[in-house]
């Protein structure tokens, strides 16, 4: 029985291993491109490559397919940091459902203060804007210019630390 179990698990960690199954994800113009390297005689196999990159560029240009490096799609998470859907799920780009893949927290500075009905309302230089949504409040006032940590907290909540000091919860609305 212990050995059924583990064949079992090293079939399935075979099976993710596989590249084509990790390239069902992927859009059929790249799928076609990376089929090319399957061609073994080299004039056919040029051919398919300079076929399927045309393809891969024509559907860029009309924005079927967007191409990102890794800094633009770090950019990307960062700037949606705090709003409810997963960025690379929503995006379709980059990123898993791997918690290691998923950003956690940022450091920034504010920009932008007040009082609001819910409690502090702050700005930050990524341009977002924050709303508390506890009824904890900060030690010392934020003031424009300090430094604040926006940390992923439980159950999709986030928390805002300014100067260092406790965190209130707070939510994105811009």
């Amino acid at each position: 029985m212990l050995a059924a179990a583990i064949l079992a698990l090293c079939s399935q960690s075979m099976a993710a291993a596989d590249p084509r199954e990790e390239a069902k994800d992927r859009p059929e113009p790249y799928r076609q491109l990376v089929a090319c390297r399957e061609v073994q005689e080299a004039q056919a196999r040029l051919a398919c490559y300079d076929r399927q990159v045309a393809a891969l560029e024509q559907a860029t240009s009309r924005h079927e397919i967007v191409i990102a490096d890794r800094k633009a799609v770090d950019t990307a998470k960062r700037g949606l940091f705090g709003f409810a859907a997963p960025v690379a799920k929503l995006m379709g780009f980059g990123g898993s459902d791997a918690a290691g893949d998923e950003l956690k927290a940022i450091e920034t500075t504010v920009t932008g203060v007040r009082r609001a009905a819910p409690g502090w309302v702050i700005d930050f230089e990524d341009g977002s804007t924050w709303e508390q949504n506890d009824t904890r409040d900060f030690v010392l006032s934020p003031k424009i210019g300090n430094e604040a940590k926006i940390e992923r907290g439980l159950l999709g909540t986030f928390t805002v630390s300014v100067r260092g000091q406790r965190p209130i919860k707070m939510r994105r609305v811009k």
